[in-house]
C-alpha cells in the first residue's frame, strides 16, 4: 500500500528567484487522488498546483502528513512516458509506506496537510480508504430482470462522466459486460436473460465514485477522487 504526494510549484516569468514559501505560489489548488490498485495496493496522491507556470522554483521547507503522520519526501526526476517531472523543481513528492497507511486509513475522514512552516494547506475528505462491498437490495435476482445492488457504506459523490458497468460471469459462458445506472450508494442494471444459477458480479469504473470534501483550508480550490476494488459478489440467479 503506497501513498504518493506531489506538489507542483511554478511562477511567472518575471520571478527568477526560488520560491521559499506557499505565499510565493500563484493561487495554489489542492487535489487528492486515492486508490487501491494492484499490485501497489492502497495509495494516495496529492497535488498542489499553481494557476500558471514559469521558471523552475524550489520549495525546500515543505512538509506533508496525513492525519498528523508525516510522509517521506522523494527526490529526483521521473519519466515514465505518460508523466515527466522533477521532484526538486516543479513537483515535490512524498511517500507513505504500508504501515503508515494502516495507521490512518480506518477513519471516516482523513486530513491531508502540506506546510512550509508559515502557511498550511489542508483538505478533509470522506472515505479515502474505506472498504466498499456490494449487497443485493432487490430481493431475488431473476434472469432478464432488473437488479439493484447497494454499495456499503456508500455516500460518495458520483461523476456521471465516468462510465460504470458490471462484469457478469457464469461457468461455461462468455463474460457479459452490462452498463449500470448509479447513485451515491446503488447500482441498477439488467441481468442478462441467459445467466442463471451461480453468477459472479464485478463492479467496473469505480473512479466514478468520489469522496465528499468537508473542508478546504488555505487554498482557493480543492478536489478529490478515488479508485478502489470491490470484492466479487456471488449471486444465485433464478
Amino acid at each position: 500500500m503506497i501513498m504518493l504526494l506531489s506538489l507542483f510549484a511554478c511562477s511567472t516569468e518575471e520571478e527568477e528567484v526560488p520560491f521559499s514559501n506557499f505565499a510565493d505560489i500563484f493561487e495554489p489548488g489542492l487535489t487528492v487522488n486515492a486508490g487501491e490498485i494492484p499490485p501497489g495496493g492502497k495509495r494516495l496522491q496529492v497535488l498542489v498546483s499553481p494557476a500558471r507556470e514559469g521558471a523552475c522554483r524550489a520549495l525546500p521547507k515543505i512538509r506533508a502528513d496525513i492525519d498528523g503522520v508525516p510522509l517521506t519526501r522523494l527526490h529526483g526526476k521521473v519519466d515514465n512516458g505518460a508523466f515527466k517531472y522533477d521532484r526538486d523543481c516543479f513537483v515535490y513528492e512524498f511517500e507513505g509506506n504500508a504501515e503508515l497507511i494502516a495507521k490512518v486509513s480506518a477513519k471516516p475522514e482523513n486530513v491531508v496537510t502540506v506546510t512550509d512552516g508559515v502557511t498550511t494547506l489542508s483538505l478533509t475528505a470522506t472515505n479515502l480508504f474505506v472498504e466498499t462491498t456490494m449487497v443485493v437490495e432487490s430481493g431475488k435476482v431473476v434472469a432478464g430482470a432488473e437488479v439493484v445492488l447497494k454499495l456499503v457504506p456508500g455516500g460518495d459523490l458520483v461523476d456521471t462522466t465516468v462510465p460504470v458497468s458490471v462484469d457478469i460471469r457464469a461457468e461455461g459462458q462468455d463474460l457479459a459486460s452490462v452498463t449500470a445506472v448509479v447513485t451515491a450508494d446503488r447500482l441498477t442494471f439488467a441481468m442478462p436473460a441467459d445467466r442463471k444459477g451461480n453468477v459472479s458480479v464485478d463492479l467496473m469504473g469505480t473512479r466514478a465514485f468520489q469522496p465528499i470534501l468537508s473542508a478546504c483550508v488555505g487554498t482557493k480550490s480543492c478536489s478529490a477522487s478515488r479508485a478502489f476494488l470491490v470484492p466479487t459478489l456471488a449471486v444465485d440467479v433464478l
